[in-house]
């Protein structure tokens, strides 16, 4: 699969808090992970590098085993690389002062023996974009206050974009000590998948982002989605990876 990748401070921030990993390791297998982390000058770094790097070096670790398992156990043992970040994160920021509060979002894309997985924690998104570039559809479902509200139908869906409170998020890795996390198939076989934190999502619409994709080849897309979300403000750190699948 062909990938593109890029992270950016933004306009606003003096250092990024977010962390990126991205691999096509061979036809049949490949990893990509971006993660916002949360809890201040340097210890959101610490957070979002420290789950990446757990979730990547346990896969890596497990890739030939993984390849052989069925498609729940596959699902089952990417939440448990998760799980694992997550009590990382969360003994680390109990123990040290330092990072206390630090913890982080994830948003991940799996291939295993050619199939494709996903899940998410926070609200880092990942979105599918079909192969004619005219539809886009977030997969993912954003952990945060507002949509508890919207679940409860205390406010619609329409009041969420501009409520005061939309990015208090209801869950993070290393927040808890156990965290309730699911993987779902991608019964997708052509288009796009874009991985992104709100960074790109709060200056751009779906919208601007499905323009952007259908405008440009897949090898500088990521660039160019960086490149308008500093344009409309930047206010935050930025990071995309966008895959042709």
């Amino acid at each position: 699969m062909r990938y593109t990748a890029r992270t950016d401070v933004g306009q606003k921030r003096e250092n990024n808090e977010d962390y990126l990993f991205a691999k096509t390791y061979d036809d049949n297998t490949a990893l990509y992970i971006v993660a916002d982390g949360l809890g201040g000058y340097a210890s959101g770094e610490v957070a979002s590098k420290i789950a990446v790097n757990t979730i990547k070096d346990n896969f890596e670790q497990d890739i030939e085993k993984l390849n052989k398992l069925d498609e729940e156990s596959q699902k089952q043992a990417l939440v448990d690389f998760v799980r694992i970040a997550n009590e990382r994160i969360f003994s680390i920021q109990n123990s040290n002062d330092k990072y206390k509060g630090m913890a982080t979002t994830v948003v991940l894309l799996a291939k295993l023996n050619g199939k494709l997985y996903y899940g998410s924690i926070g609200d880092s998104r990942l979105y599918y974009i079909d192969s004619n570039k005219t539809k886009i559809e977030q997969l993912t479902v954003d952990d945060t206050y507002v949509n508890e509200l919207v679940r409860k139908k205390i406010i619609d869906k329409r009041d969420v974009e501009n409520h005061p409170q939309k990015h208090i998020l209801t869950k993070a890795i290393g927040i808890f000590g156990n965290i309730d996390m699911q993987m779902q198939s991608l019964e997708k076989e052509n288009g796009y998948v874009i991985l992104c934190s709100d960074g790109l999502t709060n200056m751009l619409t779906d919208q601007e982002i499905l323009e952007t994709v259908a405008e440009e080849n897949v090898l500088v897309i990521s660039d160019k989605l960086v490149d308008k979300a500093n344009k409309n403000g930047g206010t935050d750190n930025i990071t995309v990876v966008v895959i042709e699948i």
